[in-house]
């Protein structure tokens, strides 16, 4: 705050208010000509008759003598005798003095008659006339009407007036009603750390449906909680988007699921990313078929399955680029309680030429490095990379990507096996609003102590999506041989009872074969397999039947036609030859690739020959089990061991057939997607009050909904039709707003399927609240794209939406919305004038004229306003005696002020300060600002139910008023503010001795009360006038507590001077005073706390006979400008 001591600080004076506004010098009556009154006429009478000698007639015996002695009082104290007569000169004079006043009267009327003659003659001036009141009233249509042309000028019944005449309101204009309602009120706040609070139902205490306590029903405009995160009543809105795919049709087993979502750069967007803690950040919720089914983000359980991540992630890439453009994933480090201390990721750093090596050594090992420690052979790569490397899908679940031309955003989780299927998305089920047959990944945002994602994510722009699952362990497959179906959990002959070459195995899946393959394992586990077929054919004619000998033909089924693919090694050995239970078949892309992806292939139950895809084949190869040689080899080892008397010749074994104890598939299917194309992968945003399916777009689409505004009021309208105008009174509670911050802009929108359109301007055809900061009608044109179809907001309903995009709270608080509403005038028919002193009463009118079968129904639902009396003739001489002086310009500070006060009732007090600058920022406020004029406006006190009584504010749109009313007369080159004066707070601190036998509960209460009249008795009662730049001495309030009669003495006694930021209520300084002065030429020294709160004031009730007082002085956190001050430059103290 300034100290600009070249002039005092403090202007004089406390303004003008109501009560000293008059001159009654100014009056026709204040200079009479002759204003002598009856007793003065008859001193009049007794100073001249002092003058005179008089007689006095006396009785003698008979005789009456008249005697002139000179004394004259007699004659002028002369009473009226007990018989009421008077003696007759007396009467006469009595007489004479009653006709005189009727000359004097003529002759004291002179000045009034000049006045009259100089304003009505001359100047031809008169009286304002009465000004009529308006009411607003709602009419709804008879049920077989559906739209009505209300005429111009038809009459409505407001009852009679005192004179027994009947009351009637017109309305001014032609009106279109229709049968639009409102049906829905919503509303989103978001607060200044972005997280959003919604209210499903705006139109309540809690926004969910509470019941409203307070009797005007007020309610929050925009949702704004009373309380933030994360104690809000409030419910948060759960934001966030959502991808459909048929690749996440995911049955059973272990199921991981990784999203890469590809982003357009900007500028300092990677920055951004990287100080979020993306592992916290989601939620991942997929559609089941009785739920939704949250999926956990992905962390490898140990260190071999981390190496195996990065193993994978390396035989993977198909470029070098996939690996060198990979950046350290370094973020800032930062205190989490729920994680300790925590870098977001810990990245490698691998250059183009050691990814080109990387892959030159993989393609000299054959295309795969079968471990990660053969990485360490590559020029390049050292322990310390390696290790990076592995540490990097050790510790991450999300992470980001810096490439070239774009970013990457990975997301990972899993699905236990435990967890149930994920299938196509149910809206009957789940309730939500996803237009799609496929199954859906839900990622809402995750609402943490810590942070809340959305000021960065919002930024982000996606382009294309990728999706890969990997699934291991699926069991619910379709089994077949040459010979039937084979069951699923039991023993069985894949290749039948006798195989031989060409007998086939059928392993059908309507969830891995409808997708695109990225790779495909079998798992076996083998009945009764010998430990080594060489061992076991050895007494066979054939020997050439190895571990390695027997193959399967691999095939593929596609379009009804086998693709063939590799011929494959049915059983792996050990090094040492032995042949393992648990075998695995796996296929590789080149082969799998071939196949092309349906997502809705139909559903079956077995392989035939009209079913077009979902089965792979396995065609036994190279040699057989021998079932054919089994009996003559058997035969021919019979008649040897017959031969051989030393009983030493083996018989050969059993043929093995192939039986399967338990078989189970793994895969890994992807699924990417552009999103400046169609295609059968759709992309969803999840907004407050629904979600969106969201059109191709070749600029890319916003990851999440736009919620920009801070505040955004919901109205949803029932039974309108496309292209049908309405009018909504919206009724707010005056004062309600906060006065100290700037108005911001209201900008309306409607809703077309599901986007907002700003309205224009030609579509708004009449604001009568000047931007939602007063009551008033707002009649609505809207294009017939606002329609009743949509998924974002309830469907069925045509929405318009108003939103703000910063100081929401300088909205005030409204109480209804309503449709079908106008305006309507009192058409005065020589009815009782004084009946404009007061407003008409709510539900007055409810009746027609002239009755109009179209309408049902009239309802008044508030009281009349603006009704004003014919002007009194004290304030036409009070009016024309101003105007005369100010001739309509502001110029002085007293053209200003009783400018204001004549032009707005509402309005008790009003300073005016000169080059001063104060615009609502007390840290601004400046004493010494040429060609600056602040104007302080105190509005009525009483009666004010949405005013602080202890510190009384102009409503925003009283301020707005005043200040539109005064720039249209403010001399050229002048800045004009209009402000509510700055309320600093006294607060008492003390310990009380109560006299014997007080209740000090009871009396501490009234004596906190009594505290709070003192110091701010304008909150009870009308004052004279308030106090600008005033001074309160601790000594007066000391006295003043001591008078109480239930008070014995008083201790530790301390007065405390705090002042607040008017604008959010924060602590700008407290200070112990001895006398405390307002700091500002329009500050106004007050009570502390809120009447009807106690504990706003320190009282201390003494139970002892004495206490110590330590010094509990506060410094003051800021120091402010007082006159005292000589630095003109700002002073801050800490």
């Amino acid at each position: 705050m300034s100290q600009d001591n070249c002039h005092s600080l403090v202007a004089p004076g406390s303004g003008t208010n109501r009560g000293n506004r008059l001159l009654e010098s100014l009056l026709p009556s204040y200079v009479a000509v002759d204003a002598r009154k009856l007793d003065e006429l008859k001193a009049f009478a007794i100073g001249i008759a002092e003058q005179l000698r008089f007689a006095e007639s006396k009785k003698v015996g008979d005789k009456e003598t008249v005697e002139f002695n000179g004394d004259w009082k007699p004659f002028f104290e002369k009473k009226i005798s007990e018989d009421e007569r008077n003696s007759p000169h007396f009467a006469l004079f009595l007489a004479f003095l009653q006709a005189f006043s009727l000359a004097q009267k003529e002759l004291n009327s002179l000045s009034k008659k000049h006045l009259d003659f100089f304003y009505r003659d001359v100047l031809k001036l008169r009286e304002k006339p009465a000004e009529a009141d308006q009411a607003y009233l709602i009419l709804q249509l008879a049920k077989h009407v559906h739209e009505y042309l209300l005429p111009k000028n038809t009459g409505f019944k407001a009852g009679k007036d005192d004179l027994g005449k009947e009351v009637t309101f017109k309305n001014p204009t032609d009106q279109v009603l229709n049968k639009t309602e409102v049906a829905a009120i919503q509303a989103l706040y978001r607060d200044e750390n972005s997280r959003f609070y919604k209210s499903s139902i705006a139109n309540s205490s809690d926004g969910k449906g509470g019941e409203i306590a307070e009797p005007d029903g007020r309610w929050e405009s925009f949702g704004r909680p009373d309380v933030l995160f994360p104690d809000s009543e409030r419910e948060m809105a759960i934001l966030g988007f959502a991808i459909a795919s048929p690749t996440l049709h995911l049955q059973e087993g272990h199921r991981k699921i990784k999203l890469s979502l590809h982003i357009k750069k900007k500028e300092g967007l990677f920055d951004k990313l990287l100080s979020l803690h993306l592992d916290s950040s989601f939620r991942f919720w997929l559609s089941g078929e009785e739920e939704w089914i949250e999926a956990s983000p992905y962390l490898p359980e140990s260190e071999l399955e981390a190496k195996q991540e990065a193993l994978d992630f390396i035989n993977k890439a198909s470029k070098w680029s996939d690996i060198a453009e990979i950046e350290p994933q370094m973020g800032r480090i930062f205190d989490n309680p729920e994680f300790g201390k925590h870098r977001p990721f810990r990245g490698y750093d691998i250059g183009e030429v050691t990814a080109k090596n990387i892959l030159a050594r993989r393609t000299a090992l054959g295309g795969r490095f079968e471990e990660l420690e053969q990485l360490k052979d590559v020029r390049g790569m050292g322990m310390d990379k390696l290790e990076d490397l592995e540490y990097s899908f050790r510790t991450k679940a999300h992470w980001i990507q810096q490439k070239e031309e774009q970013l990457v955003l990975v997301l990972s989780i899993h699905l236990n096996p435990d967890q149930a299927a994920i299938v196509a998305y149910s809206e009957e089920v789940l309730l939500q609003k996803f237009k799609t047959k496929q199954p859906v990944l839900k990622v809402e945002l995750a609402d943490t102590i810590q942070s809340y994602p959305y000021s960065v994510l919002k930024e982000v722009e996606v382009t294309a999506v990728d999706i890969r699952t990997e699934v291991k362990g699926v069991e619910n497959l379709i089994l077949q041989n040459d010979q039937s179906i084979l069951p699923v959990g039991k023993n069985i002959f894949p290749f039948g009872f006798r195989p031989q070459i060409g007998s086939s195995f059928y392993i059908g899946s309507k969830e891995a074969f409808a997708k695109k393959l990225e790779s495909l394992t079998l798992h076996f586990e083998w009945f009764g397999l010998p430990s080594n077929f060489g061992d076991h054919y050895t007494d066979y004619t054939n020997k050439h039947r190895k571990n390695e000998s027997f193959l399967v033909q691999t095939a593929l089924l596609d379009d009804k036609a086998w693709l063939p693919g590799p011929q494959l090694k049915l059983f792996k050995q050990t090094n040492n030859q032995t042949l393992q239970t648990n075998q695995a078949l796996s296929f590789e892309s080149t082969f799998l690739e071939k196949l092309q992806a349906e997502p809705d292939i139909p559903s079956f139950t077995e392989w035939g020959p009209s079913i077009r895809r979902g089965f792979l084949r396995l065609s036994l190869a190279g040699i057989d089990f021998g079932h054919k040689e089994y009996p003559s080899d058997l035969a021919k080892a019979i008649i040897a061991l017959n031969k051989d008397e030393t009983g030493n010749t083996p018989l050969p074994k059993e043929p093995y057939s192939p039986e399967i104890k338990s078989i189970k598939l793994d895969y890994v299917a992807t699924d990417s997607f552009s999103l400046d194309r169609d295609s059968e992968s759709d992309f969803f945003h999840i907004g407050a009050f629904g979600e969106a399916k969201l059109d191709s777009n070749p600029k890319g689409l916003k990851l999440l909904p736009d919620y920009e505004a801070e505040g955004i009021l919901f109205i949803g309208l029932k039974n309108h039709l496309p292209a049908q105008s309405f009018q909504l009174l919206i009724h707010v509670l005056d004062g309600s707003g906060n006065p100290e911050k700037p108005v911001p802009t209201v900008n309306w929108s409607y809703l077309s399927d599901n986007t907002w359109i700003s309205f224009e301007k030609l579509d708004i055809t009449v604001d009568e609240t000047k931007g939602l900061i007063q009551t008033g009608i707002i009649g609505f044109t809207p294009p017939k794209g606002a329609n009743a179809s949509h998924t974002i907001h309830s469907n069925g309903l045509t929405w318009i939406r108003a939103s703000v995009e910063n100081n929401s709270d300088a909205i005030p608080l409204f109480t209804q919305i309503l449709a079908q509403a106008i305006r309507v005038t009192f058409e005065d028919q020589d009815n009782d004038p004084d009946r404009l002193a007061e407003a008409l009463p709510a539900d007055s009118i409810s009746k027609l004229v002239s009755g109009q079968s179209q309408i049902s129904k009239i309802s008044q639902p508030f009281a009349s306003f603006g009704g004003k009396v014919p002007e009194q003739p004290e304030d036409f001489y009070q009016r024309i005696s101003e105007r005369l002086r100010h001739k309509q310009r502001a110029i002085t500070r007293w053209d200003y002020e009783h400018l204001v006060l004549e032009q707005f009732p509402e309005i008790y007090q009003v300073k005016v300060l000169n080059h001063t600058f104060y615009d609502g920022n007390l840290e601004k406020y400046r004493a010494l600002a040429p060609r600056h004029v602040t104007v302080v406006i105190i509005a009525n006190v009483l009666n004010q139910n949405a005013i602080d009584p202890l510190r009384p504010k102009a409503s925003v749109a009283l301020i707005a008023s005043v200040r539109e009313f005064l720039e249209k007369i403010n001399p050229p080159g002048v800045f004009l503010h209009v402000v509510n004066p700055i309320y600093e707070e006294l607060q008492v601190k003390t310990k009380i001795k109560y006299r014997p036998g007080i209740d000090a509960s009871f009396f501490t209460k009234k004596l906190e009360d009594e505290i709070k009249t003192f110091l701010s008795p304008w909150a009870y009662q009308l004052p004279e006038g308030f106090d600008f730049a005033g001074e309160v001495h601790s000594s007066q309030v000391l006295h003043f507590i001591e008078k109480r009669s239930y008070i014995d003495y008083l201790t530790c006694f301390e007065l405390y001077q705090i002042i607040r930021n008017p604008v959010d209520g924060s602590l700008i300084s407290k200070k112990r005073v001895e006398e405390a002065k307002g700091s500002t030429g329009i500050s106004i020294l007050g009570s502390a706390g809120v009447i009807g709160n106690y504990g706003d004031h320190l009282l201390e009730i003494l139970e002892g006979e004495d206490c110590e007082c330590p010094d509990n002085e506060i410094k003051a956190a800021v120091t402010i400008a007082s006159s005292e001050d000589s630095d003109m430059d700002e002073a801050y103290e800490t």
